[in-house]
């Protein structure tokens, strides 16, 4: 990849021989229906029917033969754009001279050329005697445009071009597909479909979200492979994709190696030639060869894909909507419809489709439609699942993986024949109740059978309880043994060599089932968990002095023994309470890097209680339900409290809110969490609290900083805006440092500000101008080194 500096004298820009892996932010040319659209037509005077570009844009800003002119501030769905404009009269604009960028830039773009050419071909000869079919694929963005064209000029006319239709795609994606096709008269077009229709496959797995991509998988990879098996006539195929990813599109992405194999699907091989070039070449290569434009960039998106996705920033769904009038409605609504989040106003609505809020979701938590796992039960070498989402099709489909179903003649008994061994098999029953559901009883011979198998068998159920046919795990199988046939997937036993990619390749075993999954502790009983404290909360005053007997005793606080500092019933509650505060590892108990901070500064740290109670509002269900049903500065008694908890959640008992209710009281009491100066005041009546008061506290900036880690790795992303953060209630996927401390939004914007002077690598923020942005670095970064700071910074 080269870089690039302005060029007054074109209106475009020049490449430069210094290379650089990775530049921060794409630019993209500005046309007249972009100018229109925004508003940005107020500020300027141009020829409206002209054709070449006009501006440049670097994200947000707009730049004028080098010169930066305008930017939009805080662009949000359905409201106007705020933009400011960085001079004083209309300003008269002169189209970019593309003739003339196009001859300045030419000795480099021809040696450019002329090198992914030579490597495309590579690319296609070092692999394909071993490949089935190769394909180009094409997604009508410009990458793929400039790919297409790229490996027209190399490869064969044998390789087609597959566009994988999501059925999302923007209508002029659409256009730009019947149009290319004019410009290659002798290579062959197919477009791959999925069976459903999109927004019926959103009702069924629920809205997709950045960590649950099953529309990726379920609309573009699989027809593909599905479309190219019926081209060779073949159950099983292994393919070369030509796909036009590009390592400036993200930082993930830009460790990529152009040829990757079962990335993305084990019958795959993908190649990716372009992956050097940014898109300030790419689109010099499209104006140099007069290709054709997706008009969706002419109106200002900054990519095209689908009409509503999970990736998409607030700005491509403000354009979307513009462009497209009620294309997204449909969508939208089955967020609004699917999820448990209750809105009062349409304005409400909109609203949190605005802040994105869905995307971010990594379970089934948030729908109202759910999928549970089974209840199981062992009684010694009998294992028994149940569950009212089993079907007894599914059930004798999709165990045929695991092995050989037989029949006892003359017992009528069903026994499970592992491939590869000469048993006559592992007794079980299936029983499929009147009421529906289903009843899976296995009798294992040894503990070792029971331990190796239960695991498989356990994602077995998981398609048992949730496929819906999508074909996805047919696309994994290298076989050709999975088919789909009279609406329901069929399993060849002939072909199937049980290595079990069909389990293992998806993701939880089953994308509908990832997408639905609700554990029984989020469901049901992870609101009456908060009695599982024998009555304790975490302790730290006077002395009860729980965090410094951790610093002390470290990796012998567990298990508890005679000689321990803490009774046996406090150590069960220290188990709990340490690992929602993660002072120690779930699985090994061990005390993680926060302990360490605590042994520099004390039990009683300000900073690293700081630290508890924001771990402790995102993990423990009892602190994340105080602190977003409770309002700042308001006082509530315990009673008062105890009926909130029995509106909200009607099924619990009043032995379970009150063992509840008696861990919060015991932890603000008894820990740096309450008190003056704290996050919450108390009022005692003898020995007892009788009233508690949440406020606003003054905190430690590297505090705001540790939440917001904490927070990216519960969201799965590395971008919030001050206005997110903000909202939080119970189904909230993360508690922001905002919500759990009660900090004004201008107050934690100045925080963030000087967090990014002092920590650069670690936060940048954009408030100037209207905008709202703050962004993080969970893939360089996590909360331990936070931690790490503030041990070192005392």
């Amino acid at each position: 990849m080269y870089n690039y500096e302005w060029d007054a004298q074109t209106g475009g820009y020049i490449l430069t021989t210094k290379s650089d892996r990775f530049i921060a932010n794409e630019i993209r040319p500005v046309f007249a229906e972009e100018l229109e659209l925004t508003g940005l037509s107020r500020f300027f005077k141009y020829d409206r029917e002209e054709k070449r570009p006009y501006l440049w844009a670097q994200k947000n800003i707009y730049y004028y033969r080098g010169e930066k002119v305008a930017q939009f501030n805080g662009t949000q769905y359905g409201k106007p754009m705020d933009i400011t404009c960085f001079f004083d009269e209309i300003k008269e604009l002169e189209p970019v001279d593309i003739e003339l960028m196009i001859k300045k830039n030419s000795e480099i773009m021809q040696a450019m050329v002329c090198d992914v050419k030579r490597r495309t071909k590579e690319l296609y000869d070092q692999d394909i005697m071993r490949c089935d079919k190769a394909y180009i694929a094409f997604s009508g963005g410009k990458d793929s445009i400039v790919l297409l064209h790229i490996c027209n000029e190399v490869l064969p006319l044998s390789v087609p071009v597959i566009f994988s239709d999501t059925d999302m795609e923007l209508p002029d994606t659409y256009i730009t597909w019947d149009e290319v096709q004019k410009e290659y008269p002798k290579r062959t077009f197919l477009r791959a479909r999925a069976e459903n229709k999109a927004v019926d496959n959103w009702n069924l797995f629920g809205p997709p979200s950045r960590t649950i991509r099953w529309c990726c998988s379920v609309h573009k990879s699989t027809p593909a492979l599905i479309m190219l098996k019926k081209m060779v006539n073949k159950s099983s195929v292994r393919v070369m994709a030509f796909v036009g990813v590009r390592g400036e599109e993200s930082i993930s992405r830009s460790s990529y190696q152009d040829a990757n194999e079962g990335v993305k699907n084990a019958s795959q091989l993908n190649k990716m030639p372009i992956l050097e070039w940014g898109a300030h070449e790419l689109w010099l290569y499209i104006f140099q060869n007069r290709l054709y434009i997706n008009r969706a960039y002419r109106y200002g998106l900054p990519r095209v894909g689908c009409a509503m996705c999970p990736e998409s920033s607030e700005k491509y769904v403000w354009l979307v909507d513009a462009v497209y009038p009620g294309l997204i409605d449909s969508y939208a609504d089955v967020i609004i419809k699917t999820g448990i989040k209750t809105f009062s106003t349409e304005e409400d609505k909109r609203e949190y489709l605005a802040k994105q809020g869905w995307q971010a979701r990594k379970s089934g938590v948030v729908l109202k439609d759910t999928i549970t796992a089974p209840i199981e039960n062992t009684e010694g070498l009998t294992v028994t699942f149940k569950s009212s989402f089993f079907d007894e099709q599914r059930f004798f489909t999709w165990i045929k993986p695991i092995g050989t179903v037989m029949k006892d003649p003359e017992t009528g008994q069903l026994k499970l024949k592992l491939p590869h061994t000469l048993d006559e098999g592992i007794p079980f029953t299936y029983h499929a109740p009147f009421a529906g559901g289903g009843i899976l009883t296995v009798h294992f011979r040894s503990d070792d059978e029971r331990l190796s198998l239960t695991p498989v068998l356990r994602t077995m159920l998981k398609k048992v309880a949730a496929c819906v046919n999508c074909r996805a795990c047919e696309a994994e199988c290298m076989y050709g043994a999975l088919y789909y046939s009279d609406g329901k997937m069929q399993i060849d036993e002939r072909k199937c060599v049980h290595c079990l990619k069909c389990f293992n390749n998806i993701d939880n075993g089953c994308w509908r089932y990832k997408s639905m999954y609700k554990s029984e502790n989020e469901q049901k009983n992870q609101i009456s968990s908060i009695n599982r404290y024998n009555n304790f909360g975490i302790r730290e005053k006077d002395s009860n002095l729980w965090i410094s007997a951790l610093v002390e005793m470290r990796d012998n606080f567990f298990p508890w023994n005679t000689a321990h500092q803490l009774g046996n019933k406090m150590v069960e509650s220290a188990n709990v309470w340490f690992q929602q505060s993660e002072l120690i590892d779930n699985k090994s108990k061990t005390p993680t890097l926060l302990v360490d901070l605590f042994e520099k500064y004390g039990g009683d740290s300000e900073i690293g209680w700081e630290f508890i109670w924001i771990a402790l509002a995102n993990n423990a269900i009892l602190i994340k339900w105080f602190i977003t049903t409770t309002l700042i500065g308001e006082t509530y008694n315990v009673d008062k409290l105890a009926d909130m908890l029995k509106v909200d959640y009607p099924e619990l008992g009043n032995s379970t809110i009150k063992g509840g209710l008696a861990a919060l009281k015991d932890t603000i009491s008894k820990s740096p969490v309450g008190g003056e100066g704290a996050m919450v005041q108390y009022e005692m009546k003898g020995k007892s609290v009788v009233t508690v008061t949440r406020l606003a506290k003054k905190i430690h900036p590297l505090t705001v900083l540790y939440g917001l880690y904490m927070d990216a790795r519960l969201a799965a992303s590395g971008t919030f805006t001050v206005a997110g953060l903000m909202d939080a209630d119970i189904h909230s996927t993360y508690i922001s440092p905002i919500a759990a401390f009660g900090i004004a939004a201008g107050e934690f914007k100045r925080i963030c500000e000087g967090l990014h002077s002092r920590y650069p690598d670690y936060i940048a923020t954009t408030f100037t101008h209207g905008n709202d942005e703050i962004r993080i670095f969970p893939d360089k970064f996590t909360t331990e080194d936070i931690i790490a700071l503030a041990i070192q910074e005392g």
